[in-house]
């Protein structure tokens, strides 16, 4: 057997890094309840899938939804045809033979996007580091908490980060080799992250510009294949359709302050009843531009808001990342100080872009919006990890060691992972989807069946079939209605929809402030609390 043929010690370690994170992943499906996205997500690509329509919800791109949606298909899956699609994901789980196989079926759809971007991680890491140090930004990207959680669940931001960071590896590729083959592959990555989620819209452009500002400038004949690629592409992914838009753009600007409203109305006319191709991209920009507008509910170290604040990700960013990760990041920028080859300064310079893009945007949902940043963090951390591993080997060891145990002893709660500076009570800090995402709700019912609650009181974050859950009777906990009994409550529901209550109602206490004055009887995984009321 000719031994060239025969893969390299270096690659066989970089596909078992990535095969032992994708067990890792398949091994939190069965331990983590349907959460709060994967219900409308799952219902928007077997929509596209069965129907062949796509009005469930444009303001994603259909990419990620339909891998998720071709696993329950082949499994006997249908569209119901629901006019609200958050029953209609559920519907649809439950017209296949079992549900839980059909949820654990589209989360498998998520889980080649996190192989891919190991793959772009490994391959960017070889050429700033070789063979042996791109081990390094692998096997930290694998250890990555949040990359682990959300390659888990049924929602886009996997495929976007892997789709952005495919994009800016093949554009670096086509700078230094501007031939028809790298053309196409940057095409490719550009459709692929452009169809994963709209943020591509807005970081890849900031994030281009800085790769050809920093890249070598080649003098050569460049092949220009990649637009008319990605262009169709994407097309393609809309099933080629023409038209005007769906959204009415004029009538939205007109109430709202931004730049839009600052256009003359007839552009607007035009703009929606110009004929285009995929105009359902453009209605989904328009739903996102709509959201952000609108702003989101937002909570961060005990304050509220619908707008968020600028500090939101750098304090996301150092609370849910390992902080052996952020410490090699740190020593990744200092070693590269004097270093005159741009390319190794690539990583660090798009997390800085992508980093500061996002900090003025007001969806502060959570860390999951960094999910393009990591893979460059990892590259970053890894460069760190090389030079130390050089200098001062033990050290290297023992931040290594200390990021392996770190995202182990997290398992399988990725999505609730708070890092060392999260202390005992992350919820002070943040939830949403930083901890509280309905992932608990299973345990939940496990919970109450081991105390024996015949009736409880509920107000927790769950959009899944409640009824498959085994929950004994319940009803909802209504806000400033103290209750006496049993009562389940999880963070988000205290923390973000108590405030927006108390905004509705004109008050300043939340809405379930009355509980602070008891004690929980316990705390059921990472996010929800379970209280027992006495009668006076």
């Amino acid at each position: 057997m000719d031994h060239r043929l025969l893969p390299s010690k270096p690659t066989l370690i970089f596909l078992l890094l990535a095969v032992i994170g994708a067990a890792r992943i398949t091994a939190t499906y069965r331990g983590i309840a349907q959460t709060s996205d994967e219900t409308p997500n799952i219902a928007c690509g077997m929509q596209y899938l069965d129907l062949g329509r796509y009005d469930y919800g444009a303001f994603h791109p259909p990419l990620a939804r339909l891998a998720m949606a071709i696993g329950p298909y082949l499994y006997g899956a249908r569209a119901q045809k629901l006019p609200d699609r958050w029953k209609e994901g559920n519907a649809v789980l439950n017209s296949a033979p079992r549900y839980g196989k059909a949820l654990t079926l589209a989360r498998l759809g998520i889980l080649p996007f996190f192989l891919l971007a190991c793959t772009m991680v490994w391959l960017w890491g070889r050429k700033l580091l070789g063979d042996w140090g791109a081990l390094a930004p692998v096997f930290l990207f694998t250890n990555i908490p949040p990359v682990l959680a959300h390659a888990g669940v049924a929602t886009m931001d996997m495929a976007a980060g892997a789709g952005i960071c495919t994009a800016l590896f093949t554009c670096t590729l086509w700078l230094e080799e501007g031939s028809l083959r790298r053309a196409v592959l940057f095409g490719i990555g550009l459709a692929l992250a452009v169809l994963a989620k709209f943020s591509a819209v807005l970081l890849l452009p900031f994030c281009m510009a800085a790769i050809v500002w920093l890249h070598p400038r080649a003098r050569q004949k460049r092949n220009w294949a990649w637009i008319p690629v990605a262009f169709l592409l994407i097309w393609g992914a809309y099933r080629f359709s023409f038209g005007p838009m769906s959204e009415h753009v004029a009538s939205d600007a007109a109430g709202q302050g931004g730049v839009f409203a600052r256009i003359p109305t007839p552009l607007l006319h035009a703009l929606e009843t110009l004929p285009v191709p995929a105009p359902q991209l453009l209605d989904g920009l328009w739903q996102v531009h709509n959201h952000v507008d609108a702003g989101h509910t937002a909570y961060l170290l005990g304050r509220h808001s619908f707008h968020g604040w600028w500090y939101f990700f750098p304090v996301a960013l150092g609370v849910k990342t390992p902080l052996a990760i952020l410490l090699l990041a740190g020593l990744g920028v200092w070693a590269l100080r004097g270093e005159k080859r741009r390319a190794m300064w690539m990583p660090a310079i798009l997390c800085a872009v992508i980093l500061g893009i996002n900090l003025p945007t007001s969806l502060n949902i959570g860390v999951r919006y960094m999910l393009p940043l990591y893979p460059l963090l990892a590259l970053t951390a890894g460069i760190g990890a090389v030079w130390l591993w050089q200098r001062y080997r033990r050290a290297a060891v023992i931040l290594l060691v200390w990021t392996t145990i770190s995202a182990a002893a997290a398992h399988p709660d990725y999505l609730a992972y708070f890092n060392e500076l999260g202390g005992t009570h992350p919820e002070r800090i943040l939830v949403d989807s930083d901890l509280d995402w309905g992932q608990d709700m299973a345990r939940l019912a496990t919970e109450l069946q081991r105390r024996r609650v015949p009736y409880f009181h509920m107000e927790c974050l769950y959009t899944g079939d409640d009824t498959r859950l085994g929950l004994p009777a319940w009803d909802s906990l209504e806000p400033y209605q103290p209750v006496t009994g049993w009562v389940a409550v999880s963070q988000t529901m205290l923390k973000n929809y108590g405030w927006m209550a108390a905004q509705q109602r004109g008050r300043q206490d939340l809405a379930f402030a009355w509980l602070d004055a008891y004690q929980p009887a316990g705390r059921v995984g990472k996010s929800i609390l379970l209280y027992y009321i006495p009668e006076k």
